[in-house]
């Protein structure tokens, strides 16, 4: 009896488990995504395509033909070009400056054509015009300009903390601006630190100067206004020489000597 009564559960559990099964939700689907193919053969999607940066053409930088100015001046360079980065001076490069200056080459050439002018107009210091003034002259104008070099750049300088470089304006400004420019350098200068500033350095040198001349020039040309007017007539040198910084390298160009 009990061997049936089991039998007869069992027969009537069986048709709700399977009723159970059928009806189970379904909780997890597979999706594909949308890139793979919706086909069923079971092959693998095909791999997306590599991004390709853009081929560009390379970037040329066209360099400036119009002038080929080393990008740093030498330290001891008196004259600075448009463009160039000027080496900062101290109390010793000014001192070796005014020693080139003073008994260099270029220098011997600015004695020799002061004194022949000097010479030539019978001018101050008046030691006659025969070969032996000319000598006279020419030693008188090397003591006058190494004393003005060394008392500017080496003395004066070092004190007011002035640099004594001439820094070009250049060929883009207008001649007549460029002549105005140098020509004012005798009483514009610029300080150690790129400043415009009243030029004492130089004003102040070539006053020593002219004092001295009254050591070794003739007594007509001694004293008090003639001191005033060899310092006048020495400023007037110095802006000529100013000017001639300005526009040496145009010439130089213009003669095809620089590039």
């Amino acid at each position: 009896m009990t061997r049936f009564l089991a039998m007869a559960t069992l027969l009537t559990a069986t048709p709700l488990m399977h009723a159970q099964v059928a009806g189970t939700p379904q909780t997890a689907r597979l999706e594909m995504p949308a890139t793979w193919s919706s086909s069923n053969d079971g092959s693998l999607p095909d791999a997306p395509e590599p991004a390709i940066a853009p081929v560009t053409a390379p970037i040329i930088v066209e360099r400036d033909t119009t002038t080929n100015y080393p990008p740093v001046a030498h330290k001891y360079a008196g004259v600075i070009l448009p463009g160039q980065k000027a080496v900062p001076w101290n109390e010793h490069r000014k001192f070796i400056y005014a020693l080139h200056d003073s008994f260099g080459p270029t220098n011997l050439v600015a004695i020799t054509a002061s004194a022949g002018w000097s010479q030539l107009i019978d001018s101050a210091p008046h030691y006659g015009t025969n070969a032996e003034a000319f000598g006279k002259r020419e030693g008188a104008a090397a003591a006058r300009n190494t004393v003005q070099s060394m008392a500017t750049d080496a003395l004066f300088a070092p004190i007011f903390h002035d640099d004594p470089r001439y820094y070009v304006m250049g060929p883009d400004q207008g001649f007549f601006k460029r002549v105005a420019y140098a020509a004012s350098r005798v009483v514009v200068t610029r300080s150690d630190h790129g400043h415009n500033r009243i030029n004492l350095p130089l004003l102040l040198g070539y006053g020593a100067a002219a004092g001295v001349n009254n050591l070794y020039y003739p007594d007509q040309d001694t004293g008090a206004r003639a001191t005033m007017r060899s310092w006048g007539t020495s400023l007037g040198g110095a802006a000529v020489g100013m000017i001639g910084n300005e526009f040496l390298d145009d010439a130089l160009r213009l003669i095809h000597l620089r590039k």
